[in-house]
């Protein structure tokens, strides 16, 4: 049986719909915290996948599973195995492929539209789809991209929010993998980030059209993931 490693940084972010649409081909997904002790497996499998969380990639000296996963993702790039980083996933495949994380120019927080680039357009896990894409997002990082990997999409305030590093492993720095149930779970978390409790989001920006921007981020989610399975 094909098998993907997870690493998950935090309980209430987990894989979402992106298990269910691997689990319906067949595949396993091996979902490790290591941030609870969880070691990582040698071999790790067929392919790896990197989920969010709210720590920042500059702080790997606070987190020592971080560096463990780094040097996993960095072993993956090395043997060409299929990778998917979403969120901090995305920063650490950033990093570990030699960019830079920092703080970005200010949070964004609920659906927003990304652009696809040319790239983009013509890249395996997005061709055919529209050039604009309602993303879920919770993220206030960026990242600068080494000279290699190419942009695949974009959005008013961040540039890189989706990216390719050889040929198969890939960054996503919205959540494509996020259901309605998740996002309200995560409302609740996170509430101190959303203005009723003094934070700089405005929770409007989340709950407007939400149950339809969920189904329609499913629809996507659905054709990005299957095509991303496929690598494996």
């Amino acid at each position: 049986m094909t098998t993907v490693t997870c690493f998950q940084h935090i309980d209430c972010e987990g894989p979402g719909s992106l298990e269910e649409v691997l689990r319906s081909r067949g595949i396993k997904l091996q979902i490790l915290k290591p941030f609870n002790g969880d070691k990582i497996p040698e071999p790790l499998g067929d392919g790896l996948v990197v989920l969010g969380g709210p720590m920042g990639v500059y702080e790997e000296s606070k987190y020592s599973w971080m560096t463990d996963e780094l040097n996993a993702i960095r072993l993956s790039l090395k043997t060409g195995r299929p990778i998917l980083g979403i969120c901090l996933g995305s920063q650490m495949l950033a990093h570990a492929g030699g960019g830079r994380v920092y703080k970005g120019p200010g949070p964004e927080v609920g659906w927003y539209p990304v652009t696809l680039t040319k790239e983009g357009h013509l890249d395996p896990l997005f061709l055919g789809l529209e050039e604009t894409l309602t993303a879920f997002h919770w993220h206030g990082d960026t990242f600068s991209l080494h000279p290699e990997a190419t942009r695949l999409a974009q959005s008013a305030l961040y540039a890189n929010q989706a990216f390719r590093m050889g040929a198969n492993a890939y960054g996503f720095q919205f959540h494509m993998e996020t259901t309605e149930e998740m996002i309200r779970s995560w409302e609740k978390i996170y509430a101190s980030e959303l203005t009723p409790q003094g934070g700089p989001n405005r929770p409007e920006q989340i709950e407007t059209n939400l149950s339809s921007n969920a189904k329609a981020l499913r629809e996507t989610a659905e054709k990005v993931f299957s095509r991303w399975a496929a690598l494996l």
